[in-house]
């Protein structure tokens, strides 16, 4: 059984999509990836179809959906008219199956006649399938016998989001586990069915069943008088059963990348009863299955459940995975999945099964890649959703996003690699703000040369490491965003690998975390390794009772608040307690925006650039009063007045921590 059509109307961000399967010129369906961003409506496209399936086996099967109280069974997705879509009357979802035949499902809730609805879809349904116009209504046009038959024969599995929350559609007991505990020998009972739709928490049943398979390919041999035979068996068919068990093992092999087989550890080993060995030498690899990673086991979970599933309803089917037939739907295919394996594996797993129709929604681009990769562009097909829209991966918006930050993040790392990475022999240092490095720099630079402490900067050798804010104008300028978290993180990967001059990384003192990270015991510097070390800005004395500093508050409060005349307008930087704690000076006749940062405790930097804006109580349409860090910053660097006059004595024990780093031998 295949699905040929849906039709979905009003249903949440659905507003209407018609989707005609495709199939291959063997007729196999081609897999079916639907795309799109968390509330798009990929989840709920794909509700219908499980429903379907329930709806379908309760025909045949008294166990296939849940019982409710009153009586009859519990409705898989039920019927609700919050589902429809703001401002509609009425929603449908219809599906049309294929088995030797045409099997119509039709989900309807609102105000919608038959006859509407077979105008508007184009379909006219059997009269089996008839409703009133105000009526919520689902059914399906199928009797118990064809049911039986599909479900005995065909592969009919969804594999969810186990780990996210019911939806509120599902019906509470389809969000437990369906499947009863049952011994690895067992029987077909009469309306029973022995697939449950959904897949969850099947690992130990298909250990149990893995057991059965390596069983059965096993022979017993017994003595023949000087020679050794295969007995109660025909190498013939022996040699079909081991096939099942190869299978098993190509899935395996598929995701481990090796060739490999099952191999069994001594009985009183329990779920570590299996062992996985290399082909090539019979060595180890794998002790257990419980070494696998989560990603591996969930995928050998979901393959190896197709064929035993497949197993059940037909012994030869395990053989033969090429003539498994059925529908099986996997929402999010790519959780708990490495990259490697969303592109490199699972398209490869998928193509093991040609006449299976795989359902499959996806955030993942890279498994997209893989499926161009394994498949081809004609043989597969991508929607976006909510349109249900043909595209190509290239036209996958969150690929599209993935991609440039991918692209943006990969030349922001080689931008800061080609930066550390010069050649000279010199200490690079690396601030933590775009405008730390200009205040040390136009410090170092008056320090040196006023001779007052010659001592400390003779042969002082070291640069910065020059950089302007991402969103600058400036063209031949590396930009860069370097907060605290950031600089942190790179300096621990710095340290990983010996370098060749010094890096010295230094933050403000604002951030409590990241001073105990960056500080080390000895209170001034600390040591990484591999020529790498850290250091938060020392606490100047006029600071000492208020020690959550910026670079800024190194200077006097009076220099920080320099007045400059940009545009005939005088601006400057604020400190926050000079606003009470609704951000209001009265006196001044002046308001910050930024409430946060004000108060006569606080000695936050209020500037005009970070969204703390100030501006005239009298007039808010006066204009930003406050100066942007950036240019209180390039003023002092190029001495522009009044910023030309600045006492940089706080600075000195700075330089002198770094003093003490470069006098320290490389490693």
């Amino acid at each position: 059984m295949y699905i040929r059509r849906i039709i979905d109307k009003n249903i949440g961000p659905i507003e209407k999509i018609d989707l005609s399967f495709a199939f291959g010129d063997e007729g196999n369906p081609k897999p079916l990836v639907l795309v799109g961003q968390n509330g798009s409506g990929k989840s709920i496209f794909l509700s219908h179809i499980v429903d379907a399936f329930f709806e379908m086996a309760d025909k045949a099967f008294d166990n296939a959906c849940a019982g409710s109280k009153g009586g009859g069974h519990q409705y898989y997705k039920a019927i609700s008219s919050s589902q429809i879509a703001i401002g509609k009357e009425y929603m449908y979802s219809y599906i049309s199956f294929d088995d030797e035949g045409l099997i119509n499902y039709i989900f309807k809730a609102g105000h919608l006649s038959k006859e509407k609805f077979d105008e508007e879809s184009g379909c006219v349904l059997e009269d089996s399938l008839s409703w009133g116009k105000e009526n919520n209504y689902k059914n399906v046009n199928i009797d118990s016998e064809k049911s039986e038959y599909i479900f005995r024969k065909d592969v009919i599995c969804y594999f969810g989001p186990d780990r996210y929350e019911k939806p509120n559609w599902m019906g509470e007991k389809y969000y437990q586990s369906l499947e009863s505990e049952h011994l690895s020998i067992n029987e077909k009972w009469a309306r029973q069915l022995q697939n449950p739709i959904i897949i969850k928490d099947v690992t130990e049943r298909n250990l149990q069943w893995l057991m059965d398979v390596i069983a059965d390919s096993r022979a017993d041999i017994e003595n023949n008088g000087d020679m050794l035979r295969i007995a109660h068996i025909s190498v013939g068919d022996l040699l079909l059963l081991t096939t099942a068990r190869k299978n098993l093992e190509l899935i395996m092999s598929k995701i481990l990348g090796k060739e490999v087989y099952f191999g069994l550890n001594l009985r009183n080993q329990g779920f570590s009863r299996f062992n996985i060995r290399l082909k090539s030498d019979d060595s180890i690899i794998v002790p257990t299955l419980n070494a696998l990673s989560t990603g591996q086991i969930a995928l050998f979970n979901m393959f190896s459940t197709i064929v035993r599933y497949a197993d059940l309803n037909d012994v030869n089917k395990s053989i033969r995975l090429e003539n498994i037939t059925g529908i099986v739907v996997i929402d999010e295919i790519e959780l708990h999945l490495h990259t490697y394996l969303q592109k490199e594996v699972l398209p490869e797993l998928i193509k093991l099964f040609p006449k299976v129709q795989f359902i499959i929604t996806t955030h993942a681009p890279l498994f997209l890649l893989g499926m161009e990769k394994t498949f081809g562009s004609q043989n597969y097909e991508i929607y976006e959703m909510p349109t249900a829209t043909k595209i190509n991966v290239e036209c996958f918006s969150e690929f599209k996003r993935a991609y440039d930050y991918f692209r943006e993040t990969q030349l922001y790392q080689q931008e800061i690699k080609n930066a550390i990475d010069n050649n000279t022999a010199k200490a690079l240092i690396i601030t933590e703000g775009s405008t730390d490095w200009k205040h040390m720099c136009a410090a170092y630079q008056a320090l040196k040369k006023s001779g007052e402490n010659s001592e400390l900067f003779e042969n002082m050798e070291f640069e910065f490491l020059e950089y302007e804010p991402k969103n600058s104008k400036g063209e031949n300028s590396l930009k860069l965003e370097m907060g605290c978290s950031q600089l942190a993180a790179m300096c621990e990967n710095y340290a990983k690998l010996r370098q060749r001059r010094k890096l010295i990384f230094i933050a403000d003192r604002d951030d409590s975390t990241i001073n105990r990270k960056l500080l080390g015991e000895n209170k001034e510097f600390k040591d990484w390794g591999n020529n790498v070390y850290s250091l938060i800005l020392p606490l100047p004395p006029h600071r000492e009772s208020t020690p959550a500093i910026c670079i800024e508050h190194y200077y006097k409060d009076d220099e920080i608040k320099t007045p400059i005349s940009i545009n005939g307008m005088e601006r400057r930087l604020f400190i926050g307690n000079e606003f009470d704690k609704n951000g209001i000076n009265y006196q001044k006749d002046i308001l910050c925006e930024k409430k946060s940062v004000c108060g006569e405790d606080k000695i936050n930097i209020i500037e005009g650039s970070s969204g703390e804006k100030v501006i005239r109580l009298s007039n808010s349409a006066s204009g930003n009063l406050a100066l942007p860090k950036m240019e209180f910053a390039t003023r002092i660097l190029e001495k522009s007045e009044p910023f030309d006059k600045f006492d940089f004595s706080s600075f000195v024990p700075l330089f002198s921590i770094i003093k003490k780093i470069l006098d320290l031998p490389m490693r």
